[in-house]
Formats: structure tokens, C-alpha cells, sequence
């Protein structure tokens, strides 16, 4: 990754944050399905906070200049220009720090799965959660962005986890600008 542009989402209380990257988000996944470029990766420069788990910024690389510009950030969020304040296109620092941003998906949540055992068993979702009870629910853990799904008009939380590297991994990254396998540079 050689260059990068910053999208930081103006949170001014008239919308939250959640919605505002829940729109953001959409936004780009469909620009990146639209470019098809697997060298296009995402990174959450805030991740963790507490004002917002996300943060507030959408970081973008690329290895080319041409590639960032070839995603028509501009036309993709027009709508939402007063919402948001995009950087220029900039050359990545020298960091010798790297993350992965990858995509979790879990098993049902605890909830969903006291409906299921509720169902089956002809008893109330309260008395099936007393069965859960001291476990974990994991997927409440991470942070993760609302995203609706195209094809089955369902949403989901997409849960994005944040892992350290000590050095840089290359890879290819979805549509989402995420992978299992790259790094991008933390700074």
C-alpha cells in the first residue's frame, strides 16, 4: 500500500454515528463491488473508542493514486457530503506497525438461540435464556457496522475484528475492504 485517503464522519447530534457509517459503508461496499479491485483495503484509524466502537474515520488504501480516483468517492457520497469531510490523496508514512481488519461472523447470538431452543421445546425465550445464562456471548463483544443485504433486503452487523502484525502481510481484500489474509499500515 503506497496511498491512502481519509473519511472522517462529522458527528453533529442531528445524526448518530451508527447510522451515518451504516449509509457511509453502503456506500463504498457498492463502489468497491463496482471497481472489482481486490488491492482496495479498508482501515478503522479509531478503532475501539468509546464515543464509537468504529471510530470516526474510514480510512482507504491502494497501491496507486489511479485506484483511489478510480473509485469516484465524490459520486458514491454526494447524498452525504454534509455528513462527512473526505481528505486528499496522500502518501502512506513510513510505520513499521501493521493491522488486519477482517470480517467475524459467529453463531447466533445467545438470544437467537433461546428463540430456536424455545420453539423447539414449547417453553417462553425467558426460560430458555436461564439455560445461557454465565455464558459468553461473544459476538457482543466486537465492534461492527449495520449493513442491509441487496439481494435479501436483511440486516446484518457486519463484526469487524482488529488484529496486530508485526510486519507487513500482503493479500487481497473483498468487497468490503476487508481480508483473512493482508495487513494494512497502522498509523
Amino acid at each position: 500500500m503506497k496511498y491512502y485517503i481519509d473519511i472522517k464522519l462529522l458527528n453533529e447530534g442531528e445524526i448518530s454515528l451508527g447510522f451515518l457509517w451504516k449509509k457511509v459503508y453502503a456506500q463504498i461496499h457498492l463502489a468497491l463491488v463496482e471497481i472489482n479491485n481486490e488491492s482496495i483495503a479498508l482501515s478503522f484509524p479509531n478503532y475501539g473508542t468509546k464515543i464509537f466502537p468504529m471510530g470516526e474515520c474510514l480510512r482507504i488504501f491502494a497501491n496507486d493514486k489511479e485506484d483511489l480516483i478510480d473509485l469516484k468517492l465524490d459520486t458514491w457520497l454526494e447524498r452525504l457530503k454534509d455528513y462527512l469531510c473526505m481528505g486528499e490523496i496522500l502518501a502512506i508514512p513510513k510505520t513499521d506497525k501493521f493491522v488486519q481488519f477482517k470480517r467475524r461472523q459467529f453463531k447466533a447470538n445467545l438470544l437467537k438461540r433461546a428463540e430456536k431452543q424455545a420453539l423447539r421445546r414449547g417453553i417462553s425465550v425467558a426460560d430458555a435464556l436461564k439455560h445461557y445464562e454465565g455464558m459468553e456471548d461473544k459476538s457482543s463483544k466486537l465492534p461492527f457496522i449495520m449493513v442491509k443485504s441487496l439481494s435479501s433486503d436483511q440486516e446484518l452487523k457486519l463484526f469487524i475484528e482488529k488484529i496486530d502484525f508485526d510486519s507487513e502481510v500482503e493479500g487481497t481484500f473483498n468487497t468490503y475492504g476487508l481480508s483473512k489474509t493482508a495487513t494494512v499500515p497502522w498509523f
